[in-house]
C-alpha cells in the first residue's frame, strides 16, 4: 500500500485552504485490496454491527432514538451476483467449479483421475453448452453428465487420496448437487422423477451456496431478502433512522424474520412498543408472544382461506363456540364435538385437532354449509391465548381506528424505494449471504447519515416541522375539480 495516512482534521485543514495533500502526483494512494481485507476481517469477526452502530449511539445519545418508540419493518428482494441456472446446468457447472479447485489445489492427484473427455464438458461454462433437442439424447446426457460425478466423487472418497481434497467448499457443494438431482442404484447413477429436497434447502448455484430462488406473486428471483427497520415516531425532533438491518435467503418467510428482528433490537435496548409490519409478518402466535415481552405487532391478518369462510353462507372457524374448559367445541347446530386431539403440525405449531362424529354431519340438515367429506367436520385450533389474539386482531383490523394508526407503516415504501435508488441494495455485487449482509448494514448506515445531516439542517434553519406527502399531479387536480 503506497501513500501515507493523515489524521482527519490536518486533511480537512488542507483542503479547505486550497494546498495539496502533500501527496507527489505520481503517488499510487491506498492500493484496493485494504477494503477487501477490512471487509473481510468485518466478517470473520462477526462485527458487521460496527458500521451501523456507532451511528445509532451517537443518536442515542443526542436523543435522536429512544427505546419503546414506534417501528416499522418491511422487506425487499435481492437479486444474488450469480447466473440463473437450470437443473442439469447446476449440476455441470458445480462439477466446473470443483474440477476448477482441485486443479488449484492439487493437480497431480487429478490429473491421474481425470477422464479425457472431461475437458471437452468441463473447461467452458457449462450453459454453453448446446443442449440436444431429443428427449434420449437429453437422457443420455445426464446419465453421462451424473456419471461423471460419480466418478470424480468414489475418487475423493479413496483413502489414498488426501482428505484435504475432499473437504473444499466446491467439493461439498457438488456432493449436495449431485444428491438433489441424482441416486445410485444397481444400474448406476439415474436422474431423479422430483426433487430431494425443499426449495429452502436446494442450491442453485456453485458460486452462491446460500441464494435461492423464490417467487412472490408475479416475481421471481433468485437471490436474497432484505429487512429494514427503522424509527417511525411522528416527533419532528427525531429523524427516522435504521436501527436493523435482516438479510436471509430469499425462501424464508417474512413471519420468521419477526423474532430475529426483535431480539436483536432488544439486545441494544432500542426495541420498539409497537412494530408496524404487514400481513407477511403477522400471525396469531407472533401476536401473543412479542406482547409478552412488551412489542405490540401492529399489523393485519391474512383472511381465512378456507372455503366455507370464502363462501360467506358457509361455517367458518368463529361460528363455532369453544369451550375451552371443558375441551369441547359447539358448532352452529348445536352438536357437541367428538375428539380433542392437541398435535403438532408441519411447520412445529402447537394445534388442536377437533373432530365431530361423522353420523351428526351426515344427518345436519346445513351439512352442504359446513363439510362436504364423508367424514365429520375436522377443526383445526390454535392455544387458546393465539386463537383469542387471532379472533381479537381480524375484527378489529376493520375498524377506523386500526387503520387509521396502521397508516404509519406506508411510509417504508419510501425507505425501500431510497435505498433502491440510491444505492445497489436489490442487486448484491458480491457472493454469499454474510457479505451481501455487510453491503446492506453499510447502505443503512449511508442512508441514516444523510438523513442526520438533512435533520441537521433543518435544525439549524428553523424547519424541523415533517413535510406532508407530495400529492400527485392530478390528485392535485381532483382538489381544485371538487371546490
Amino acid at each position: 500500500m503506497g501513500g501515507r495516512w493523515k489524521s482527519a482534521p490536518l486533511f480537512a485543514e488542507e483542503l479547505a485552504s486550497g494546498l495539496p495533500c502533500s501527496l507527489p502526483l505520481d503517488d499510487e494512494g491506498v492500493d484496493f485490496t485494504i477494503l477487501c481485507d477490512f471487509r473481510q476481517r468485518l466478517i470473520d469477526a462477526h462485527a458487521e454491527s460496527l458500521v451501523l452502530e456507532p451511528i445509532l449511539t451517537v443518536s442515542r445519545q443526542r436523543g435522536c432514538l429512544k427505546a419503546g418508540g414506534k417501528q416499522r419493518t418491511d422487506s425487499s428482494a435481492v437479486l444474488a451476483a450469480v447466473r440463473t441456472l437450470n437443473s442439469l446446468e447446476s449440476v455441470g457447472e458445480s462439477m466446473r467449479a470443483a474440477l476448477n479447485d482441485l486443479a488449484k489445489q492439487d493437480p497431480e492427484w487429478l490429473l491421474l483421475h481425470v477422464a479425457p473427455d472431461w475437458f471437452d464438458r468441463s473447461v467452458h461454462r457449462f450453459e454453453m453448452t448446446r443442449f440436444p433437442k431429443q428427449e434420449s439424447e437429453q437422457q443420455a446426457l445426464r446419465k453421462q453428465v451424473g456419471e461423471d460425478v460419480a466418478r470424480l466423487l468414489d475418487g475423493l472418497e479413496q483413502q489414498e487420496m488426501p482428505s484435504a481434497l475432499g473437504q473444499l467448499p466446491s467439493v461439498i457443494r457438488l456432493r449436495q448437487v449431485f444428491d438433489q438431482h441424482y441416486e445410485r442404484g444397481q444400474t448406476g447413477v439415474r436422474w431423479r422423477d422430483g426433487p430431494a429436497v425443499t426449495n429452502e434447502d436446494r442450491i442453485v448455484s456453485p458460486y452462491d451456496e446460500h441464494a435461492r430462488s423464490a417467487r412472490k406473486r408475479e416475481l421471481i428471483w433468485l437471490g436474497y431478502k432484505i429487512h429494514l427497520t427503522e424509527t417511525c415516531d411522528q416527533d419532528p425532533h427525531m429523524p427516522h433512522l435504521i436501527v436493523q438491518v435482516h438479510t436471509v435467503p430469499a425462501t424464508t418467510p417474512d413471519s420468521m424474520a419477526v423474532e430475529p428482528i426483535l431480539q436483536d433490537l432488544r439486545e441494544r435496548e432500542v426495541a420498539p412498543s409497537a412494530l408496524f409490519v404487514d400481513q407477511g409478518y403477522t400471525s396469531a402466535t407472533s401476536l401473543v408472544e412479542q406482547a409478552k415481552r412488551g412489542t405490540e405487532m401492529m399489523g393485519p391478518l391474512q383472511e381465512s382461506t378456507s372455503w366455507q369462510a370464502q363462501a360467506g353462507e358457509g361455517y367458518g372457524l368463529y361460528d363455532f363456540e369453544v369451550d375451552w374448559h371443558q375441551q369441547q367445541v359447539r358448532c352452529p347446530q348445536g352438536h357437541l364435538s367428538q375428539r380433542w386431539a392437541p398435535f403438532r403440525d408441519r411447520h412445529g405449531t402447537d394445534k388442536i385437532e377437533v373432530c365431530f362424529p361423522p353420523q351428526c354431519c351426515q344427518a345436519c340438515m346445513a351439512r352442504e354449509h359446513c363439510t362436504t367429506g364423508a367424514k365429520g367436520r375436522i377443526l383445526k385450533l390454535l392455544p387458546q391465548e393465539a386463537y383469542e389474539a387471532l379472533e381479537q386482531r381480524r375484527k378489529e383490523q376493520d375498524t377506523s381506528a386500526f387503520q387509521e394508526e396502521y397508516a404509519l407503516r406506508a411510509n417504508v415504501e419510501g425507505t425501500i424505494s431510497q435505498a433502491a435508488r440510491r444505492t445497489r441494495m436489490r442487486r448484491s455485487p458480491y457472493r454469499g449471504e454474510r457479505k451481501t449482509h455487510l453491503h446492506h448494514v453499510q447502505i443503512a448506515a449511508g442512508i441514516n447519515v444523510v438523513r442526520i445531516i438533512a435533520h441537521l439542517q433543518a435544525q439549524t434553519q428553523g424547519t424541523l416541522s415533517r413535510p406532508e406527502r407530495r400529492a400527485t399531479p392530478f390528485a392535485r387536480l381532483k382538489e381544485v375539480a371538487q371546490v
